[in-house]
């Protein structure tokens, strides 16, 4: 009996690990904000529309079954991210990214505690790995928020999965037009119907210089982020709204690291818009501009109603090309006349083991 015992051990230890397929989904689930005001914000919806839209994102999510689902303008927090983890039975971590002038769930404006999570099937052993501000200035936290500018951060958290563990960030950086010469032509067509003066077209293009750095600092930044929290050679999954396409300059540090479009990998030739205000429900809300028509709210709204790829699943260290299964854009249909954002998601199925 001890030697068929010694030869069925041997035997088990020299099978390769089983390899486990990983199904992670990120989506900007959106504010439904306008961003303007101070005691309280604007919002494009009433609370029954936007209960509508968070029961037909549920619903798909539901569908999909997903290991890992990534969130970004969750509002408010933690409440959303809470509610969402155990609608879905899920673990989650979560960080607060903008808030205004608050203290606990007490501040101003008073509908605004927005920031990004990460959602884990249970089992996983969700942990969370902090988080790192990427740019803004003041006071963030989850229990208190004191700034008034815009302010963007990267989240991490690991997960174990066929015995491997496995590194998730979350991220979501600055809004701002591209800044590329088809894009600087549409603004010149704006100032030659006079929609923008000559003082207003350079404005605009120095809003679009200024915010390309922005989001390419962020970037540098988040960088930095995964690279001081992720050992050399561990799966990593990097993921999230970067509000800017693969092409753009501020984008290529991603790839100089190693990282692996999942979609494009396994759809080199499809577009896969995550941003499409001409198909998606809620597009109608970009075509009336909020607030004063300052020249840089024109470029942005302008921009606005570009069909892009700006939400991500990237693959790194040992998650190379050849582990994406499957890669496609999800949560894109349309249920009693909505969408579940202003954003569609993206799914990448990822192979982790052998």
């Amino acid at each position: 009996m001890r030697k068929l015992f010694l030869i069925l051990t041997v035997l088990l230890l020299a099978v390769p690990a089983v390899a486990d397929d990983l199904t992670v989904v990120t989506i900007n689930v959106w504010s439904g904000l306008d961003y303007e005001g101070t005691l309280k914000m604007g919002e494009y919806e009433s609370p029954q529309v936007r209960e509508h839209r968070y029961q037909v994102l549920l619903s798909e999510l539901k569908r999909l079954n997903p290991d890992v689902v990534a969130i970004n303008e969750a509002n408010p927090l933690p409440r959303y991210a809470r509610r969402l983890a155990r609608d879905l039975a899920m673990d989650y971590v979560y960080s607060v990214g903008m808030g205004g002038l608050r203290i606990g769930p007490v501040g101003i404006p008073t509908n605004f505690r927005e920031g990004d999570a990460i959602l884990a099937r249970k089992g996983l052993g969700l942990c969370s790995l902090g988080k790192k501000r990427l740019s803004g200035g003041g006071i963030i936290s989850n229990f208190i928020t004191i700034h008034a500018s815009e302010s963007n951060q990267v989240i991490g958290a690991t997960i174990v999965a066929g015995g491997t563990k496995i590194y998730l960030f979350n991220t979501h950086t600055h809004a701002s037009p591209p800044l590329d010469e088809a894009f600087l032509g549409r603004l010149d067509g704006l100032f030659k119907e006079g929609r923008l003066t000559e003082e207003g077209l350079a404005r605009a293009k120095v809003s679009i210089i200024d915010g390309q750095r922005w989001r390419a600092d962020e970037i540098k930044g988040l960088l930095s982020f995964v690279s001081e929290k992720t050992p050399v050679g561990s799966p990593v999954i990097l993921m999230g709204d970067f509000n800017a396409e693969a092409q753009t300059p501020e984008m290529q540090p991603i790839f100089e690291r190693g990282f692996v479009d999942t979609f494009a990998a396994r759809n080199p030739d499809a577009p896969g818009y995550t941003w499409d205000p001409a198909a998606n429900a809620h597009g109608a809300y970009y075509a009336e501009m909020q607030g004063e028509p300052t020249p840089e709210k024109i470029a942005g709204s302008l921009d606005d109603l570009v069909q892009k790829r700006i939400d991500f699943i990237f693959g790194g260290g040992s998650v190379s090309a050849d582990k994406v299964v499957e890669s496609r854009v999800v949560l894109d249909e349309k249920m009693e006349g909505l969408h579940p954002s202003d954003h569609f998601g993206l799914m990448s199925v990822i192979r982790i083991g052998r």
